[in-house]
């Protein structure tokens, strides 16, 4: 039996690092608290020159401590100036966008040692859907510079192209100067599978402002769909306060990442988890889940997953933004694109195999609503669920037992593989008339309809909250205190607590 073991990391900076400070990211208690480390950098503090040979050394510590690291960068972020003391500019400002500069010289001196894992673009989705909002509120809204230019166009479809295309462009240059991965750091649910689809690994944010297992099921169906790994951060944050959520919160997430099948996962930040060099009840729950879970055993991960709930749209950038002055609507950054009735089809999808838990108009405590004042929680129920783009194939979907088609398009390929589904494993598929089969298009009557297809049927409504719809779908949802999670013949039950933070394995 292979084992597909978990990696398990912490967070520390470049400087800690250097001043032979390795801290709470790298030793802790008896011995090595992580397997790897993400290591924050912020090379615009130094003299370009100065910032190569601290890049080496900081991958010289690690060699020495026998750990591999994921380079991050989250700097480029918050400031427009990004300029070294000697003018070094570590951001691209050409055509009046703002985003992260990583010379070849540069990610050559991480890569040196060979234990580079890859480079981090921290909260890089955010960034792109938002037009790098914290730049234009630190500018007082004077400064509002997309990452990548925009289409002139309101046409979604071309806004998308040239984005995929533009994220080809800058993840293959990282990779061609000797990074083995590029991965995001995902605050909202979006752009996993456009991510994915450029070769940029899926990394969801857990606790933080979203539900983790609702980001767990759109990353890893990203994840699976395109055939690559799936990383997790575990976030201490919410909102402004850190630590923002309970130690026993913080062990049901990484616990989470361990059953889900996560290659890496990683917990943010490590300053809750010491004081004093003594460990807090933070650090305890984190040196317990190590004591646990690291290096040990597991015969699958997300590559093996089966999904038997699999919802299917395409990928515009959508999680419910609502907000004239924060969360503007507006799809993949470009103002002149926005939202519309499809766009939110898949959440109300979401909110129907949650049993009704999660949110009607969004999937983040972001969301300026009423969802707003609920008080979070990390896991909601959820029966074997992935979310899948437009394009999925037969493969990624042959264990459904359930299927949404949501969105605005979805590939003809798509319509083909879910149609053989329906007829020929009885999958029963929830749609609009728009994605029937064209033979069966006469036969939609009314608001709410099921068309018997071979051994399955499909469910024809535009309102996926009608009662009738929650009926008809209730053998396939499972409880409503469990999350499960299917690889193969394995099968993971997850009793969610009654306040949604902690889980335990049935």
């Amino acid at each position: 039996m292979e084992n597909k073991k978990m990696l398990i990391g912490l967070n520390v900076f470049d400087g800690v690092v250097l001043e032979n400070r390795p801290g709470f990211a790298l030793t802790i208690g008896d011995g090595k608290a992580a397997d790897y480390a993400v290591c924050h950098f912020d090379p615009n503090r130094k003299n370009y020159e100065d910032a190569v040979e601290d890049a080496k050394k900081v991958a010289s510590i690690f060699k020495e401590l026998d750990m591999d690291f994921v380079a991050n960068f989250e700097f480029q972020n918050f400031g427009y100036d990004c300029k070294s003391p000697d003018g070094f500019d570590w951001s691209c400002k050409e055509g009046g966008v703002h985003r992260l500069n990583l010379p070849p010289e540069y990610i050559a001196a991480l890569a040196s040692e060979g234990n580079l894992a890859g480079i981090e673009y921290d909260e890089f989705e955010h960034c792109i859907i938002n037009r790098n909002l914290s730049i234009e509120m630190a500018s007082k809204r004077k400064i509002k510079p997309p990452v990548f230019a925009l289409s002139e166009s309101d046409n979604l479809n071309e806004q998308k192209a040239l984005l995929e295309s533009q994220l080809k462009e800058f993840a293959g240059k990282i990779k061609d100067a000797g990074s083995p991965a590029l991965c995001g750091e995902h605050v909202f649910p979006v752009l996993f599978h456009i991510f994915a689809s450029c070769g940029i690994i899926p990394n969801f944010k857990s606790q933080k402002e979203s539900c983790s297992n609702i980001q767990f099921a759109i990353a890893g169906g990203a994840a699976l769909q395109y055939g690559i790994p799936l990383w997790n951060c575990v976030d201490s944050w919410y909102r402004l306060t850190n630590p923002g959520h309970s130690p026993e919160e913080l062990y049901s997430n990484l616990e989470f990442a361990y059953y889900a099948g996560v290659n890496r996962v990683y917990a943010e930040s490590c300053s809750p988890m010491e004081k004093d060099g003594a460990l807090t009840p933070y650090g305890k729950k984190y040196m317990e889940f190590c004591g646990k879970y690291r290096g040990k055993e597991r015969s699958y991960d997300i590559s093996d997953y089966t999904p038997e709930i699999c919802i299917i749209r395409q990928d515009d950038s959508f999680w419910g933004q609502n907000d004239p002055l924060i969360w503007k609507k507006m799809l993949y950054g470009n103002k002149k694109i926005k939202p519309d009735k499809y766009s939110k089809k898949y959440i109300r999808a979401i909110r129907l195999v949650t049993h009704g838990k999660s949110f009607k108009n969004s999937i983040s405590w972001d969301n300026i609503a009423l969802s707003f004042l609920t008080k979070h929680r990390s896991f909601l129920p959820m029966n074997s669920t992935a979310v899948f783009d437009d394009t999925v194939g037969y493969d990624a979907l042959k264990n459904a037992k359930l299927c949404f088609l949501c969105g605005r398009t979805i590939s003809e390929n798509t319509l083909s593989a879910v149609s053989s589904l329906v007829k020929e494993n009885g999958t029963t598929t929830v749609t609009p008339k728009r994605f029937l089969p064209e033979e069966l298009k006469n036969k939609a009557k009314g608001k709410y309809c099921e068309i018997e297809y071979g051994k399955g049927k499909y469910i024809v409504t535009d309102n996926l909250l009608s009662g009738r719809l929650k009926k008809a779908v209730k053998p396939f949802i499972g409880n409503s205190d469990e999350i499960r999670l299917t690889f193969g013949s394995e099968e993971i039950r997850l009793k969610i607590s009654a306040d949604g933070n902690t889980i335990e394995r049935i």
